[in-house]
């Protein structure tokens, strides 16, 4: 038996009643499995439903000699030539309408872990984000000694890169966590802002990768390509690199190689899995085609690919390399869903706000009681009820803290954009400590 993870459950599907199909013969309403690898397809999930042609017409451009159709699971009856006995209806479902759904759930959801699970208490808290910020610089001081074997062709490099997404992933699918907690980094501490980047978005990557059903292989992978998508940067002068906003078109051009050059650097390496090759190759791509190196588009793009490129940019807008241009978390993922969504996958972008949340860690609010706070974490109890550090003007000598699932009477009124936020709320709370990361963590782990 197979089991098929769906949106909303899981489904057992009898492998003995399966049909192999050309992807000629596939109808509207037929249950098919692609049976190929997550690199080679833009779905979200392998194994679905036809709902329209335009999945039939992506799903014929893949290349594939033959897909695997369960007739049991499909809304039209299949004779024994694979042909519809009866045509029926398709169901189409807007993926507008469904991402507006997502998020309409996101925000109103109360999501209870089991019973047999114990949430971690208030001091686990502050032990577990003391944990995993630790953690992490330990991970960052090894990157940047792997980025520089990477770049000399050194063996030790690419040992260090799979263990260290080894280690994240392993933590990052821990089964007995009992909750996630953001992880406490400061750009500003880390002298290579590149190296932090690539950590960010290796760890975001492989979380946001976790709400599909990818296998762990193909998560690590994700992570992996995470992690060293931008390696090809270290071929460029440095100059292009420091001048973004101010590189002439010539500049421009050079630097829109590094995709290629990163690609050429990890192709020394006999055995570096294609698949990974593939999405760095292609991070810089976006579904309208104003991507680059190559201006690819839609379904030219696979699922990993649409995961790292939509982490990669949100890294980017929440920690900016200047700082009056960075957003928050919340202001990120609005930009993202609202005003970029020609440009990345609706199932990606839901995906990173279920991950993060609806008021992700580093977001500002405002109170009920007129005050502000930080959002530290997502309490899966209801996520309208974070942990919050609170602002006084005088700091105290421990920092402030309230859970808000314990004070009934102060709920959250909205998050705050950066620009109303007075100066002395910003050095408080010292936005771009924040990245707004999660790792899963309890202190049986610990």
């Amino acid at each position: 038996m197979a089991v098929v993870k769906t949106s909303d459950e899981s489904r057992t599907l009898d492998k003995s009643d399966t049909m192999v199909l050309s992807p000629n013969a596939l109808r509207v309403g037929m249950y098919v499995d692609l049976n190929c690898s997550w690199f080679k397809h833009p779905f979200p999930r392998r194994t679905f439903k036809l709902t329209s042609e335009s999945q039939i017409v992506t799903i014929k451009g893949l290349g594939l000699n033959t897909v695997l159709v369960y007739p049991r699971e499909s809304d039209l009856e299949i004779d024994a030539e694979g042909s519809p006995v009866e045509e029926a209806p398709a169901t189409t479902t807007a993926q507008e309408t469904e991402a507006d759904t997502a998020l309409e759930e996101a925000a109103s959801s109360k999501q209870t872990p089991p019973a047999d699970e114990d949430l971690p208490t208030h001091g686990d808290y502050h032990q577990a984000v003391e944990l995993a910020s630790e953690t992490y610089r330990q991970l960052l001081g090894t990157s940047s000694q792997m980025m520089k074997d990477l770049s000399t062709g050194s063996e030790e490099g690419m040992r260090s890169a799979e263990s260290m997404i080894s280690g994240l992933s392993t933590l990052l699918t821990n089964t007995e966590a009992a909750g996630t907690v953001a992880s406490a980094l400061d750009p500003e501490d880390v002298g290579n802002a590149t190296v932090l980047h690539a950590l960010n978005v290796a760890t975001l990557s492989m979380m946001v990768a976790q709400q599909f059903d990818i296998d762990q292989d193909a998560m690590q992978m994700i992570g992996m390509a995470g992690l060293l998508l931008d390696i090809g940067e270290q071929r460029l002068p440095k100059h292009i690199l420091e001048t973004r906003a101010r590189r002439s078109e010539a500049e421009n051009v050079k630097y829109q190689l590094h995709p290629y050059l990163g690609v050429e650097m990890l192709r020394n390496y006999p055995g570096f899995p294609e698949e990974v090759l593939d999405v760095i190759r292609s991070h810089h791509e976006r579904l309208d085609g104003s991507g680059y190196p190559e201006k690819i588009k839609g379904d030219q793009i696979s699922l990993p690919t649409r995961i790292v490129s939509a982490v990669d940019h949100y890294d980017t807008l929440v920690n900016s390399l200047y700082a009056e241009e960075a957003l928050s978390p919340a202001e990120a993922l609005a930009t993202m869903f609202k005003h970029q969504k020609q440009q990345f996958s609706t199932d990606v972008v839901v995906a990173l706000i279920h991950t993060l949340g609806v008021y992700p860690p580093g977001t500002v609010v405002s109170l009920s009681d007129g005050s502000f706070g930080l959002v530290l974490n997502i309490n899966f109890q209801n996520r309208l009820k974070p942990l919050v550090l609170i602002y006084h003007q005088v700091p105290p000598e421990q920092p402030h803290t309230v859970d808000l699932l314990a004070e009934p009477a102060l709920t959250i009124l909205r998050a705050m954009p950066r620009e109303e936020l007075p100066r002395p709320i910003v050095d408080y709370f010292r936005l771009k400590r924040w990245t707004g990361y999660f790792i899963q963590s309890t202190m049986r782990t610990a």
